[in-house]
């Protein structure tokens, strides 16, 4: 069986997209599922990471070029250092919405053309099963679905995140942009042959939204973690006092205001831990620089430059605790990749989530209970304090969700297909 796979997000850039896509392609060809990945060309993006491409298992990867804002931002700095751009870092997350709401389905949507110039080719150039799409940005599923249309391949359609229906953040803009993507969504279901989703309150959600009938040809497959990226992990340096890790971007609605803000009044009370740190790992934009100056307690806070996948691994595995921040108006299915991987470590987890979503559920079904709101200090407080008083807990490991053993799920499903 051999799949056209399509992902705009794939090594050497890094985070939860790229990661899904290497690792869902690494596994599918280990049950016997060849797959082709059409992908975008370098863009400007906040993680990169040479080493997953190690991993790659793709028989061929197809690169080609974009017109979409962050691509041709890449190549106007032609060879200038390859870190990322000042621009790109600190201009405000508002204005930087705007800008995306100005083009219809997303801002990625320049992509289309080439993605559709290359799809074509590959069709000619090679016999298919299907055609698989990875969601988003979501305007490239116009282009799998016109290559499904146009060729008679099946299509399966992997949703990593809600599309029209995460009404939290607009990136649609105003009602003419918000139809036409309703409508597309819905077209793109319809055409899919399998809807792949990440999370079960997107499948759920999606199918409430767009017809009972979805559910027939949907499939769950959650992120879950790879349990080889654990062995051998590089050593992190031991941290003196009592370490808070977080890993990834902070965007749209989330925010570590209130957390800051918990801390500052457990230090006024003088129950915090000798030596707190508080470590963010990753590139982090404008707003988030702002509110750690903002806080009152920035000689508290370290920012450490973005590490490979693996090495950080072994920094969450060397904090003491972990957390996790899901803004309070996301919907229930919001589920964040990192979780998964946070659950493998058994480290405490303050969890900043909402307590009715997806993710409080997993992390109270594996004996997390450090739950409070994102936006509530004074719950976030209590929940420290917990956290600084109570003894050391056994924490269970949903080894079921290994992504391993979800790829092989979703390998089985493929296969039914034909």
């Amino acid at each position: 069986m051999r799949v056209l796979y399509i992902s705009y997000f794939y090594p050497p850039l890094g985070g939860p997209a790229a990661l899904r896509n290497v690792k869902t392609v690494k596994y599918l060809a280990q049950s016997g599922i060849t797959c082709d990945v059409i992908t975008v060309r370098d863009i400007e993006y906040l993680y990169r990471d040479q080493s997953l491409l190690e991993e790659n298992a793709a028989a061929k990867i197809i690169r080609t070029d974009s017109l979409d804002p962050m691509a041709l931002l890449k190549k106007s700095r032609g060879g200038e250092n390859p870190g990322l751009s000042s621009v790109y870092l600190n201009t405000p997350e508002k204005l930087k919405l705007r800008v995306r709401q100005l083009y219809p389905v997303d801002n990625k949507i320049g992509w289309l053309p080439q993605l559709i110039k290359a799809g074509r080719q590959a069709l000619k150039d090679q016999s298919y099963d299907l055609i698989y799409i990875s969601l988003g940005p979501f305007s490239s599923g116009i282009g799998a679905y016109a290559l499904s249309r146009e060729s008679g391949i099946p299509l399966a359609v992997d949703l990593r995140d809600y599309w029209t229906l995460l009404a939290d953040y607009d990136l649609q803009g105003g009602a003419l942009y918000k139809k036409l993507s309703r409508a597309l969504e819905q077209r793109i279901y319809r055409q899919a042959s399998l809807i792949v989703t990440a999370t079960g309150g997107i499948a759920s959600d999606a199918a409430k939204a767009f017809g009972p009938e979805l559910r027939d040809k949907m499939i769950t497959v959650y992120n879950g973690w790879d349990e080889s990226d654990f062995a051998d992990l590089p050593k992190a340096e031991a941290d003196e006092g009592y370490s808070f890790a977080y890993f990834g971007n902070i965007y749209a609605r989330r925010s570590l205001r209130h957390f800051y803000r918990a801390l500052a009044r457990l230090r006024a009370e003088n129950a915090l831990p000798p030596n707190t740190r508080v470590k963010l790992y990753g590139n982090f934009f404008r707003e988030t620089l702002d509110e750690i100056a903002a806080s009152g307690i920035a000689d508290l806070i370290d920012i450490v430059p973005q590490l490979s996948h693996r090495e950080a691994l072994a920094a969450m595995r060397n904090a003491n605790a972990l957390l996790l921040v899901v803004n309070s108006s996301s919907p229930r299915g919001t589920l964040t990749s990192k979780v998964f991987e946070y659950l493998r470590v058994q480290k405490p987890i303050l969890a900043m989530v909402p307590s009715h979503n997806e993710a409080a559920a997993l992390l109270k079904q594996c004996g997390h209970d450090l739950i409070c709101a994102m936006e509530s200090a004074d719950s976030i407080h209590h929940c420290l304090k917990r956290l600084f008083t109570e003894g050391s807990r056994e924490y269970s490991v949903p080894w079921e969700l290994q992504r391993q053993t979800q790829v092989a799920k979703l390998a089985e499903r493929l296969k039914t297909l034909f």
